[in-house]
Formats: C-alpha cells, sequence, structure tokens
C-alpha cells in the first residue's frame, strides 16, 4: 500500500492543499505551526479506510476538532465541509478514495471511499480463510509515544478474548499511542517457547536482529526469565559489556528501540508466510511524528538508512526540525510547509548543516551565536553613527556593552577608530 497524493480541503489549518508523496521516504519540515502533524493526522484517514473493509479493526474518522476554522474581523465560522482525499496503490491496484465530514455534527461518510473498502473486505475475507494473502503494515507513532513505553500505561481490555490472528497488528495501531506493551508480550513467549520446546522460530530472529542491527551499541536483547535474577523483563547487552533492564536505559535508546520493535513485530505478525523475507516484502505506511525524538544527532544521521534498509517497501512519513535528518534526505523525499503551501520539495544531501538551517528552516545566519547576531547589529548601528559623524557616548556604552563577549576582536575597534579620525577631519574642514 501506498499514497502518491493526499488532497485536503478545510482540515484543520489547511483550507485546500495536495501533497505529493515519494513512495520510500518523505520527510516534512516546516515551523512550529505549519501543520505537519494534521498531515499525518490527515494520513490516518486515509490510510484506516483500509479498515472499513475490516472487522474489529478501528479506521480513523473525521473528528469535529478536524473542521477548518476561519478568522473573520468580528468571527470565527466553519469552512465547509472537510474533504480528505487520497491517490495510490492498494494491493497492486492504482485508485482514488476519500472520506468527509459535512457538518460538525455529523458522521464521516463512506461513499467516496468503496474502492479501498472493497479491497479491505476482500482481505478479511481471504484472512478468515486462512489465505496466504500478503496484508501492508500500517502505523501512527505521535510525539507521545515514549511516555507510554515509558510508563507502561495499562491499555484498555477489550471484552473479547485476544487471538493469535494476523489482524491483531491493526489492534490501535492508528490511535497515536506506541502499544510496545504487546510487543514485550509477544517476546517474552516466543523466547520462553524456545527455551521449553526448543522451537526456532524465524519471525522471533528477525524482530530480534532487526533491533541489534539498527540500535547503537545494543549486542543483544533478551527477556529475563529467570526468577531469581533482579530486574525482570526486557533487557538489553550493550557494546560496553553491561546488561541493563529496557527502563534504565535512555530516552533515546527506549524510542528508537521500541520504534523499531513495533514496526518489525507488526511486519512478522501480519505476514508470517513470508518468514525470513516479512521484513523486506511488506508494504504498508508508517507515520512517524518528530523522528529525531531524544535522539543524538549521530543517531539521527544513521536513522533514515536504518529504516529503509530494514524495512525497504514500506512508505515513511516523518516530521522533523533535526537539520541532521534533512541533510540524509535524497531526491523528492524533503517536503517544507510554508503557511498553507508547500514551497519546497526536494533533497538536501549535498548541503551543510549551516546551509540547511538557512535556506530550508530559515535560520538567520546558523553559523553565528545570538550574542554575536546582537554585536552585530549594535556595531553596524555604531559604525555609520561614527562614519556619519553623529555618535554619542550612550550609543558608545552600547557597543562596548555588546562587544564584551568579542573583546578580542581588535580589528573592529582599529576600524571604528580610523573613521572616527575620517569624521573629525570632514569636520574641521566644513567649518
Amino acid at each position: 500500500m501506498i499514497i502518491n497524493k493526499l488532497t485536503l480541503q478545510n482540515f484543520r489549518g489547511y483550507s485546500e492543499i495536495e501533497i505529493p508523496l515519494h513512495e520510500g521516504f518523505n520527510l516534512i519540515i516546516g515551523d512550529n505551526g505549519s501543520g505537519k502533524t494534521s498531515l499525518l493526522e490527515a494520513l490516518t484517514i486515509s490510510m484506516g479506510s483500509l479498515f472499513l473493509g475490516i472487522r474489529n479493526t478501528d479506521s480513523r474518522h473525521i473528528l469535529s476538532k478536524d473542521m477548518h476554522i476561519r478568522s473573520f474581523e468580528d468571527s470565527e465560522e466553519y469552512g465547509g465541509s472537510v474533504v480528505v482525499m487520497a491517490e495510490g496503490i492498494v494491493n497492486g491496484e492504482q485508485i482514488s478514495w476519500s472520506r468527509e465530514l459535512t457538518s460538525i455534527n455529523g458522521r464521516t461518510l463512506v461513499r467516496g471511499a468503496h474502492a479501498i473498502k472493497s479491497i479491505g473486505a476482500n482481505y478479511d475475507a481471504l484472512i478468515r480463510q486462512g489465505e496466504t494473502v500478503n496484508l501492508p503494515v500500517l502505523a501512527y507513532y505521535a510525539t507521545g509515544r515514549l511516555f507510554d513505553e515509558a510508563r507502561d500505561t495499562k491499555e484498555k481490555e477489550s471484552k473479547y478474548p485476544e487471538i493469535a490472528s494476523r489482524l491483531r497488528a491493526y489492534n490501535q495501531c492508528l490511535k497515536a499511542k506506541m502499544t510496545f506493551k504487546k510487543f514485550i508480550k509477544w517476546f517474552r513467549g516466543k523466547q520462553l517457547a524456545r527455551a521449553t520446546k526448543g522451537t526456532d522460530d524465524i519471525r522471533f530472529d528477525l524482530v530480534r536482529n532487526a533491533i541489534i542491527n539498527n540500535v547503537p551499541d545494543c549486542e543483544n536483547i533478551y527477556y529475563e526469565l529467570d526468577p531469581d535474577k533482579p530486574n525482570k523483563g526486557l533487557k538489553v547487552e550493550l557494546a560496553d559489556g553491561r546488561t541493563l533492564p529496557f527502563s534504565y536505559l535512555s530516552d533515546g535508546t527506549r524510542n528508537f528501540l521500541a520504534l523499531i520493535a513495533d514496526i518489525a513485530y507488526k511486519c512478522v505478525t501480519l505476514n508470517p508466510h513470508l518468514k525470513e523475507n516479512a521484513l523486506l516484502e511488506t508494504t504498508g505506511i508508517v507515520l512517524i511524528d518528530e523522528l529525531d525524538l531524544h535522539l543524538h544527532p549521530e543517531w539521527q544521521k544513521r536513522i533514515i538508512k536504518g529504516l529503509r534498509d530494514t524495512f525497504p517497501k514500506v512508505q515513511f512519513v516523518c516530521t522533523t526540525h533535526s537539520p541532521f535528518l534533512i541533510q540524509e534526505t535524497e531526491a523528492n523525499q524533503l517536503i517544507k510547509l510554508k503557511g498553507s503551501e508547500i514551497e519546497y520539495v526536494g533533497q538536501a544531501n549535498n548541503q551543510s548543516i549551516e546551509d540547511i538551517a538557512e535556506e530550508h528552516q530559515d535560520v538567520e545566519n546558523p553559523q553565528w551565536s545570538k550574542k554575536r547576531q546582537i554585536m552585530y547589529e549594535v556595531a553596524k548601528e555604531y559604525y555609520s553613527a561614527v562614519k556619519e559623524g553623529t555618535d554619542t557616548p550612550e550609543l558608545k556604552e552600547k557597543f562596548d556593552e555588546a562587544m564584551k563577549p568579542f573583546a578580542n576582536d581588535t580589528a573592529l575597534y582599529a576600524v571604528i577608530d580610523q573613521e572616527k579620525i575620517k569624521a573629525e577631519y570632514k569636520k574641521r574642514l566644513s567649518k
């Protein structure tokens, strides 16, 4: 499953916008409030339309809070019907579909989503007959994902017992919260089966290796089954010889490990028949808000390649504020939002961090500190006044204060002294 184009009308901050998407990796950048997260939320509506045809799964509907509000001089008004349209490839078919909400008290309409709903219904029928159809992985990881895994929050229990259905990987996959607890339960069960029955399960090895190959300094990961050992649960062996419980790891490590683990777990659960190729052959769409969340810059520079190498047929749509991530984008993978428009679509892997910050993130003089920028403005003002012979003791005091952190910059003082001499000479000539 791939979405090639997303079109929105009256969705949140957008009155209308059309976003082309790369089939592999997409990185969305823009100022705070530019609508990056809104695009991901709209994509969950498009992705979730597949679940309209699959029983016991939850599609993401358009909510009243998604309605665009127009501001006028003395009032605010809803902008009209909310429409989320998508074009893409689903189960090998090029189709288009849409969802619509016509009023704040209404329900999300399905009339424009028959094509994708039909594909979902076909998946549902084949799965319940035990057919080996390939299912797409669909997931959304919002910025709140770390909070849930770190505190192991309780999930709302279903009134139905969970069975080993392939479709369980879709449970809460678009709820904007990472269900890492399910992965830990699965990982423990697979390791226990191997220890007690000698059962080899390639799916367990695939997920474990995906973590080891992507998480820096991770040499091994296992579930501590020995009741006499302290800190029972998931443990990680690090390259420096330490073995730490998952809860002892840094925020960045836990976040990155859980992300890789959860995607891999979903792939092997949805498509167990693919065996050793489950990660390589599974298609689908994964949305990640703030991909750089809690990650050291060195990790940021490797995460895009890691995701693409580990899940080569999955379409990723991510947001970031990190110039290190932007620097890793290739042709047509970078999308910049400016207001409600797309200002730039391209790549930045041939640019320096300073160029990226200045050209794509609108940072003025990124190579300068804030103090240096202030000093420059004050020095410019004072230099112009000296040149014109209009400098004052107050302006000189302001200049000296700004120059304190850069007291070694004697060249600037020399230039200004020369301008003072010139200004005095001009004054004498004019008398």
